[in-house]
C-alpha cells in the first residue's frame, strides 16, 4: 500500500518541469486568489486573513480532491482489480494517502503564515492528530461509495462533482459561520465538513481546543459513512470485478 501511495504522488508530477512544487504551487494560487478576493474586493473584513482561509483550505482540498478522484478509482484500475490477491478498497485508501501527504507538504506554509500573523504554536496543536483520522474515516466512507457505484451508474462521479463544488459554498472555507443568520445554521450543524472545517480552524488559528460536541457528530456521522459505504463495496465488489 505504501509503495502505491508513492507511485502514485511521484506519477501525478511525473514529466512537469516543477514536479512535486505542484502540490504546493496550486493551494497557494488558491490561497492567493481568495485572499485578494476576499480581503480586497469583497470584505470581509477578517482579522489575518490568508491565514483563516488557508487553515480550512487545506482540509477542504484534501477532501475535494478524493471525492472527485474516487469514481474513476475501479475503472483506471482494472488489472489490479483482477488480481486475486487484491482487495479493491486498498485503492480507495491509497487516493486518500495520496491526498494527505499533499495536505501534508502544505502544512509548513500554514505554520509559516500563522508565525507570520502572530499566531505561533499553541498547546492545542496535537488536537490536530484527532481531526485527520476524522476526516478520513468519512473520506474512505465517501470513496467506497462512489468508486463502487460509478462502476454501474458512470452519472455518479459527474453528480459527486456538481455537489463537492455546492458543498464548499456551505463550508466556512472562506467565510466564517457566525457570520451567517441564525437561520441557516443547521446547513453547518449538520454538515460534517463544516464540523471538521471550524475544528481545524480552532486547533491551528485560533489556538483552542475543539468543539467536542459538534466533533462527536463528526465522528458518528463519519463513521455511519464508512459503515454503509463498506457495506455497498462488500455487497457489489463481486459485480463490480464482473463488470469492468
Amino acid at each position: 500500500m505504501l509503495n502505491l501511495v508513492r507511485r502514485n504522488f511521484i506519477l501525478r508530477y511525473k514529466g512537469s518541469v516543477l514536479g512535486v512544487l505542484w502540490s504546493l504551487l496550486l493551494p497557494l494560487a488558491h490561497l492567493l486568489v481568495l485572499a485578494y478576493l476576499f480581503g480586497k474586493v469583497v470584505r470581509l473584513g477578517i482579522e489575518d486573513y490568508p491565514a483563516f482561509v488557508f487553515t480550512a483550505l487545506l482540509p477542504w482540498n484534501w477532501f475535494s480532491s478524493c471525492i472527485n478522484s474516487a469514481g474513476s478509482l475501479f475503472l483506471s484500475n482494472r488489472d489490479l482489480l483482477r488480481r486475486p490477491n487484491f482487495a479493491p478498497y486498498t485503492l480507495i485508501i491509497i487516493d486518500a494517502l495520496t491526498n494527505l501527504l499533499t495536505f501534508l507538504i502544505s502544512l509548513p506554509i500554514l505554520f509559516v503564515l500563522l508565525i507570520s500573523h502572530g499566531r505561533g504554536m499553541t498547546l492545542s496543536l496535537p488536537f490536530f492528530l484527532l481531526l485527520v483520522p476524522i476526516q478520513g474515516i468519512l473520506i474512505i466512507g465517501l470513496g467506497l461509495m462512489i468508486a463502487t457505484l460509478n462502476v454501474f451508474y458512470r452519472d455518479i462521479a459527474h453528480i459527486m462533482s456538481v455537489a463537492t463544488m455546492l458543498l464548499f459554498y456551505i463550508t466556512p472555507v472562506f467565510y466564517g459561520s457566525q457570520t451567517v443568520g441564525k437561520e441557516y445554521h443547521f446547513l453547518f450543524e449538520w454538515n460534517p465538513m463544516a464540523i471538521l472545517i471550524e475544528n481545524y480552524r480552532a486547533v491551528l488559528f485560533q489556538g483552542t481546543s475543539p468543539e467536542w460536541h459538534s466533533l462527536l457528530i463528526a465522528f458518528i456521522f463519519s463513521a455511519i459513512v464508512c459503515y454503509f459505504g463498506y457495506l455497498i463495496y462488500r455487497r457489489q465488489i463481486h459485480n463490480v470485478i464482473d463488470a469492468i
